[in-house]
């Protein structure tokens, strides 16, 4: 093909000589059997070399899939490849097997589905590519002639391994050769069902795609979006490499400038961004400019290289130069409670999660006074939260057994919906609770409109102490029914930003100058959702911030991040690494045989900072939430850090590993979560964290000698803003565990099985004992 490369051209040529080669061994082994009558026997005879040299040829697709020439598992090819190799010097070894009739079906059986595969494989390299791209005839034959053929290739081989096992002359070879051979055989007895499943899998996937309806014509962007990568799309790796870049040349030296090119040309960004992370993290810890250089160089980048249009079009360009054009705003609505004041904080707990105890700690289950303040020293000694945690909570505890509210509070909560959010508890203690979540018109008339959610945080206000505020999108008095009015509440914060923040702006300013106001993010959404969501809040945020200094600022940071944690959660980790079981070798055996994939120590060596500290990390990372969510929450980490530094109270910390539905759904972090008890971590319930969370929130937002508020930056020795994350951390136990998170998870569900399995491990060895003493002594 004209301007074709140099591996298209191979692979062209590679795909091509294969294909020849196997439509020649076709083309013998139908002259034989025309010759003979449809004699089998004589198939392999006629079409063993050329048969083989097609053969042998396939081992360069292992090459190919291993140097990623083509998009292919290694393993899956390297384990089909030497399948049939295997077959092929079985054949050569053994004389009776390769004169059997089953011989002579699996060579027909290969020559007919190698022709078409390498067709398809062709027609992609020199068409239009795709699945609409190729011939339909070969894409037919590619994805259906398996139906038959498998099955006949699949006992074609079977029925030629039992061959040359009944034969003499096979027989004679090296024992090794004849174990291998039984290995191979044994494996197609699990392996050949789900060979075949696999491509019946294949096969409809591919006809859905073949078929699918042609995309909807791509509509204008609205709201935030990525910009264009240059190609066509708007590649979120590419914003994730150029902003982390971004982040480590904002450090100012020469390390950072270093580390900047390095991470914009990391080529497998989707596995290969937590490396960056962690340098964003540790050069940070090197110096407080260091910190706040990466910070204010990540959020630049998003805010002056994001885009932003809007509805109407009339707006389009940089983020936040756009967001600032717009002049629109909302109503406000309000709902007053009429509860009762709480009086004692409340804290639901009856012990962690479990899947042996998955259900919400019944209504009697509570914590308050002096049982809650047991509660959080049980915990700080325990390791699962740090001291200072458990200092707030009990602040917490007596501020509001002395009488006391938040009456005089105002949260402006995005995501007031939020699972993880303190939505309830901040109406039950009588603060005002200002709502930013999705429109309630979306879904009406459906079967899960969006009126519920404000349906039930209406409900909720009304029945507490407090007051709920919310935008809307016409005046309250306008609203005829309570229906209306939840269908008019909400905004969308992805395409209304600006709005938002002009609408927040607005409301601040009814407030007497020293109320007490804190703005927090609590949004989650899948993908790059979560990054337009984190940047949107972000503007609106630092908006508020703007117009009024006073306000403080609250984010919950995942566990699953890296952060700076305490010297005594550092110590403890490296105390607890090898103790258990792992005295006796047994979790550094598992660690060797992963590849050292599992188990990796949970501390590594601190960083020297300028102030002559030496800083601790805790990485808790997990390659598997993916380089969106880790921007999102980094987004979040650097706007706490510099409105610390412009002081504000920022309410942000570690949050524990909670069991909420979206979580526990999924069976595999289900499992994972019940074996984590082992590697000394307590799994909280979702409303056990909300009520943890929140009580830390108030803590920050009452408590002037709180260590999030910077006038006590000298009494924590809080030197680095990446140090303000280190204080009053409810980690659930991942700081002091002696093995780093993301590689505890499979060990965790074979612990959780191992116990599963006890009780019946147990009676068979009791039956198995008295087996062999009715034996011994009969």
């Amino acid at each position: 093909a004209i301007g074709m490369g140099a591996l298209s051209a191979y692979l062209v040529l590679y795909n091509a000589s294969c294909m020849l080669g196997w439509a020649s061994a076709l083309v013998l082994a139908v002259q034989s059997l025309l010759a003979t009558g449809g004699d089998l026997t004589q198939v392999w005879a006629a079409t063993g070399l050329m048969l083989q040299v097609s053969q042998w040829a396939m081992c360069l697709e292992i090459v190919h899939a291993a140097t990623g020439m083509v998009r292919s598992p290694v393993v899956t090819v390297f384990l089909q490849v030497m399948s049939r190799l295997v077959l092929v010097v079985v054949c050569l070894l053994s004389p009776a097997s390769s004169a059997s009739w089953w011989c002579g079906m699996m060579a027909v059986s290969w020559s007919l589905v190698e022709v078409p595969r390498y067709a398809f494989y062709l027609n992609g390299l020199l068409g239009p590519g795709g699945q609409a791209g190729t011939l339909y005839p070969v894409f037919w034959l590619r994805y259906s002639l398996f139906g038959i053929l498998y099955p006949t290739g699949i006992s074609g081989e079977l029925g030629t391994m039992i061959s040359a096992l009944s034969d003499p002359a096979f027989l004679k070879q090296h024992w090794a050769v004849v174990a291998l051979l039984k290995t191979v055989l044994a494996s197609y007895v699990p392996g050949s069902p789900f060979l075949y499943m696999n491509m019946v899998w294949n096969r409809k996937a591919a006809f859905k795609k073949r078929f699918a309806p042609p995309p909807p014509k791509p509509q204008a962007p609205v709201g935030a979006e990525f910009p264009m990568d240059g190609k066509g799309g708007r590649s979120t790796s590419e914003v994730g490499k150029k902003v982390f870049a971004a982040a480590l040349a904002g450090a100012g030296t020469p390390e950072g400038d270093k580390a900047s090119a390095a991470c914009a040309k990391e080529r497998n960004w989707r596995f290969g961004y937590d490396k960056h992370i962690v340098k964003v993290a540790r050069l940070g810890c090197t110096s407080p400019e260091a910190a706040r250089g990466t910070a204010e160089a990540g959020l630049r980048w998003m805010h002056e290289h994001m885009l932003f249009h809007s509805a109407d079009q009339k707006l389009q360009g940089p983020f936040g130069a756009t967001v600032d054009k717009v002049k629109d705003t909302f109503h406000t609505g309000t709902v007053k409670g009429t509860g009762k004041a709480a009086g004692d904080y409340k804290v639901p707990y009856d012990g962690g999660w479990h899947p042996s105890r998955p259900h919400p700690p019944p209504a009697d289950a509570v914590l308050s006074g002096a049982s809650l303040k047991d509660q959080a020293i049980q915990w700080s000694e325990g390791g699962i939260i740090e001291p200072d945690a458990a200092e707030a909570l009990c602040w917490t505890s007596d501020y509001f057994a002395s009488g006391k509210s938040l009456s005089d509070c105002h949260v402006v909560m995005i995501g007031a919906g939020s699972a993880m959010g303190p939505f309830p508890k901040l109406l039950e203690m009588g603060a005002t609770v200002v709502a930013i979540d999705i429109p309630g018109s979306w879904g009406k008339g459906g079967a899960r409109p969006t009126s519920s959610l404000w349906k039930r945080l209406c409900a909720v206000a009304k029945a507490s102490p407090g007051s709920l505020v919310f935008p809307l999108s016409k005046p309250q008095a306008e609203c005829g029914s309570e229906q209306d009015l939840h269908e008019a509440s909400g905004c969308d914060l992805m395409k209304q930003p600006g709005e938002i923040a002009n609408w927040l702006v607005a409301w601040q300013k009814s407030l007497p100058p020293g109320a007490k106001v804190i703005i927090g993010n609590y949004t989650y959404l899948d993908g790059e959702l979560h990054v337009k969501l984190a940047l949107c809040a972000d503007y609106v945020i630092q908006r508020l911030r703007k117009a009024r200094p006073s306000c403080g600022v609250a984010f919950l940071c995942t566990p699953t991040d890296i952060h700076v944690r305490t010297d005594a959660s550092d110590a403890a980790a490296r105390s607890n690494y090898g103790a258990g079981l792992g005295s006796m070798g047994v979790e550094l055996l598992a660690h060797a045989l992963s590849g050292g994939s599992w188990l990796v120590k949970n501390f590594d060596a601190p960083v020297p900072s300028s102030d002559g500290k030496e800083i601790k990390l805790v990485d808790g990372l997990s390659v598997a939430q993916g380089p969106n969510y880790a921007l999102a929450k980094r987004m979040q980490h650097w706007r706490a850090q510099l409105e610390f530094e412009a002081g504000a109270v920022v309410s942000s910390m570690v949050a524990p590993s909670t069991a909420t539905l979206s979580v526990i759904h999924n069976k595999t972090f289900a499992w994972a979560y019940g074996g984590m008890p082992y590697f000394k971590y307590e799994l909280f319930k979702q409303e056990t964290t909300n009520a943890v969370m929140a009580a830390m929130l108030m803590h920050d937002l009452l408590n002037a000698a709180s260590p999030k508020n910077p006038a006590n930056r000298a009494k924590f020795q809080i030197d680095n803003s990446l140090e303000l994350f280190r204080t009053q951390a409810v980690h659930g136990g991942l700081w002091r565990s002696p093995y780093k998170l993301g590689t505890i998870g499979i060990p965790c569900a074979l612990i959780y099985f191992g116990g599963l399995l006890r009780p019946y491990l147990a009676a068979l060895s009791a039956v198995t004992g008295v087996s062999y003493l009715y034996l011994t002594l009969a």
